[in-house]
């Protein structure tokens, strides 16, 4: 990337022009920037950070203090979209450019037939001959780009996406200055962590995980039990038919569900909380809707995320079977709109940050199924996008109450633990295994409980971790 300071003229031309300007860079943000960009932050994709700034703030010359960067015109009224490697082995070595041929390519196939369809997913009056545009690629190690999707193609822009590569929606409004979570959240979480000791109280709840019923819960949402579901991408009426029945299941252990409904299309979040007095937070989530092949409309989905989702489910059915009522407020969140670029937990972690709410800690369960014949059962934590302490305090909680986990670090990404990392929650992941995505299944049709590697105990294991995690943080009383 070339020195901001030499892009002067371009900056001064953008900032003349009527189009919003996007200014990408590597340059970590800090507080000494001026104004003008610190409130147009709209986080970090890929160790990439993205300003939407004013066009006063790009003629001013601000961004000239930044080392480098790109200063590119974004297109009015689009969505902008990061995408890069999932964190699946070897399956990033090819240009960003190539990578971006093939989604164009793709884009251009199925246009005239997504046109057809009563959904009328993709707009004919966008202007373009494309429903993607390209607005900044890297390459390197991690080849990655950024492009520009008309707000009607987002339901279907994952069916787009080479299998090994994944969306994530750049924040429509600014978020928190470079994944900043107060300190006293990290404080909290260190002294959670510091005076952790076994208990067998929290043991005896966390035990009586099933996994049976994780076994059930997952055929059903695939379709391999007879739930009539073919498909659970957010867009389809597999997605909703699993909302309705994921609502149902949680409200009958004692939780007021809401749905949340946050783009037009979507199928909703479904929200479940405990009552309590108190106003700190405490979630646990997956995401129920899932992703097939390429050019797919089949995507059952077991490992991602019927894993994920049938393990909080699980956690509802402890708390019921025990009768257990928290200090604070516990909420069990399944959202759609993950695969299309973490839209659904996007806009609620927003709107949680609006109301200033107090989120003391937040778990995403995304695959955690999947095991490679004759490796342990295993634990797997963030690399890069989580609050450290988040992180160690699942792993301290793991040797006490699921010990047969090995725990380490992933390389997958991404989930939507980042959206609230994004607005200043402390918050981590949980997923399958060490190392890299390993699941042959990954982001394909075949994705189904009924085959070899696909582990109900290692779901039900990591289950126990949360659960007594929850418990831990939130404080906790049974009847």
């Amino acid at each position: 990337m070339a020195p901001l300071s030499a892009l002067l003229p371009l900056i001064l031309a953008l900032g003349a022009s009527a189009a919003p300007s996007l200014l990408i860079t590597p340059s970590a943000p800090t507080p000494s920037l001026a104004p003008c960009l610190t409130q147009a932050y709209h986080g970090a994709y890929g160790g990439q950070h993205v300003f939407l700034p004013s066009d006063a703030c790009v003629a001013s010359g601000a961004a000239g203090l930044l080392a480098s960067g790109s200063l590119v015109p974004a297109r009015d009224g689009e969505a902008v979209v990061w995408v890069g490697p999932a964190g699946v082995q070897g399956a990033s070595g090819r240009a960003a450019s190539d990578v971006f041929a093939d989604i164009s390519a793709a884009a251009q196939a199925f246009l005239p037939r997504l046109l057809d369809t009563p959904q009328k997913v993709f707009s004919a009056g966008s202007g373009s001959s494309s429903p993607v545009s390209l607005l900044h690629a890297s390459d390197g190690a991690n080849p990655a780009l950024f492009i520009s999707v008309p707000r009607a193609a987002l339901p279907l822009l994952d069916t787009l996406l080479p299998p090994h590569y994944v969306p994530v929606g750049v924040a429509p409004s600014p978020v928190a200055l470079g994944y900043d979570v107060p300190e006293h959240y990290a404080r909290h979480l260190a002294n959670v962590t510091k005076a952790l000791r076994f208990r067998p109280e929290v043991a005896t709840v966390v035990n009586s995980i099933d996994a049976d019923a994780i076994r059930r819960d997952v055929r059903w949402l695939t379709g391999e039990a007879p739930s009539g579901i073919v498909s659970r991408h957010s867009f389809t009426e597999g997605a909703r038919v699993a909302a309705k029945w994921i609502k149902e299941k949680v409200e009958a252990t004692g939780a007021e569900c809401e749905y949340f409904s946050y783009l037009d299309g979507f199928s909703p979040d479904v929200l479940c909380t405990y009552p309590s007095n108190s106003t700190e937070r405490v979630i646990l989530s997956g995401h129920y809707d899932s992703r097939g092949s390429f050019g797919s409309t089949r995507a059952p989905g077991a490992d991602d995320d019927g894993s994920g989702t049938s393990h909080v489910l699980a956690v509802a059915e402890g708390i019921k079977q025990h009768k257990i009522t928290f200090d604070k407020r516990v909420t069990l969140a399944f959202f759609s709109g993950e695969e299309q670029g973490l839209w659904g937990s996007h806009y609620w972690a927003k709107s949680l940050a609006e109301a200033n709410a107090t989120v003391v800690l937040q778990i995403q369960a995304d695959m955690l199924a999947y095991r490679v014949p004759g490796e342990p059962l295993q634990l797997g934590l963030p690399a890069t996008i989580e609050l450290p302490e988040a992180g160690w305090l699942v792993a301290n909680v793991s040797a006490l109450y699921a010990p047969e986990l090995l725990v380490g670090r992933t390389a997958a990404c991404c989930s939507d633990h980042q959206s609230f990392i994004s607005y200043g929650f402390p918050a981590t992941q949980v997923f399958e295994r060490a190392g890299w995505i390993a699941d042959p299944m990954y982001h394909n049709s075949g994705d189904l409980a009924d085959r070899e590697g696909y582990d109900f105990e290692q779901i039900a294991s990591i289950a126990k971790v949360t659960f007594a995690t929850v418990l831990e943080v939130a404080g906790f009383h049974t009847k």
